[in-house]
């Protein structure tokens, strides 16, 4: 178990706390944070070998002080490969499942549906979570809201873009995968998932939509997060042909001292975000 905590940090204020939890592929982590300054206060992370991720949550829900608590909101982030953008004009509840379905070949029998509103973006990302999961989780959370990786990454780049008025790329780095979205004339152009076995490909993908959408390698400000580095080799090679590249190694909140060093900030910056996007 990894624990970081502000001293600041009081779990019996939870009324006043937010908490977001995200599902790793050997374990889990969640943040506890300020819900007013919007800062985080309590992080943790758990990986018990030769135990499922679901064995963990499971026995750590009715272990952890933390998770025991009553907050006043309750995130959690969906890392599920299946989603799809649904634009907002045609957008009807009715025809929700029947979307999805179509547009990811997925069968809606056995997971729960959900949808994330991004009304700066003209659409709607339609994604799965095991019905499973799902439900343990609406039992001990109520008003839990699941909110997709990509929506964040797809609102954080068009705030980004109207803040600028410039094309803008944003990169989350994964285990075997990257997301990518792209901004244009401030309209959203693309999110989208790849496959990043190595640098090779990395690149092959990446500067294909450059090429596909049309967009200036020399004006488009490219902005990468997640478990990489500005000394990364894929950053390095991108950096050949694109101009304006930028690794963020620490979330938009505001990190206090037990946080400001810890490369967790880093690799789960998309967590710490969660709050202060939706």
């Amino acid at each position: 178990m990894v624990e970081i905590a502000e001293s600041s940090f009081d779990p019996a204020d939870s009324p006043n706390h937010t908490l977001s939890i995200r599902f790793l592929p050997d374990g889990f982590c969640f943040v506890v944070a300020s819900l007013t300054e919007r800062r985080p206060l309590y992080f943790c992370l758990i990986k018990e070998a030769g135990k499922s991720v679901m064995q963990q949550f499971t026995e750590q829900l009715n272990k952890l002080d933390s998770l025991r608590r009553k907050y006043s909101e309750v995130f959690f982030l969906n890392d599920d490969k299946a989603y799809t953008l649904m634009p907002s004009a045609i957008l009807n509840e009715s025809d929700k499942i029947a979307y999805w379905e179509f547009s990811t070949q997925g069968d809606s029998s056995n997971v729960k549906i959900m949808q994330d509103s991004m009304e700066l973006c003209g659409a709607a990302l339609l994604h799965s979570i095991s019905a499973q999961l799902s439900d343990l989780l609406t039992e001990r959370f109520p008003s839990i809201r699941f909110i997709h990786r990509q929506s964040i990454l797809a609102t954080q780049t068009m705030m980004r873009s109207k803040e600028s008025g410039e094309e803008s790329v944003s990169i989350l780095m994964g285990n075997g995968r990257f997301d990518l979205v792209a901004v244009k004339e401030g309209v959203l152009q693309m999110a989208n998932t790849f496959s990043r076995k190595n640098d090779e490909e990395f690149l092959y993908f990446t500067l294909n939509v450059f090429d596909q959408l049309k967009m200036d390698p020399y004006k488009t400000k490219v902005t990468i997060q997640g478990d990489v580095t500005d000394k990364d080799s894929a950053v390095t090679r991108l950096n050949k042909y694109v101009s304006d590249v930028t690794v963020h190694a620490h979330p938009s909140v505001e990190l206090g001292k037990s946080f400001s060093k810890s490369n967790i900030c880093q690799k789960q910056m998309i967590l710490f975000d969660l709050p202060s996007c939706v």
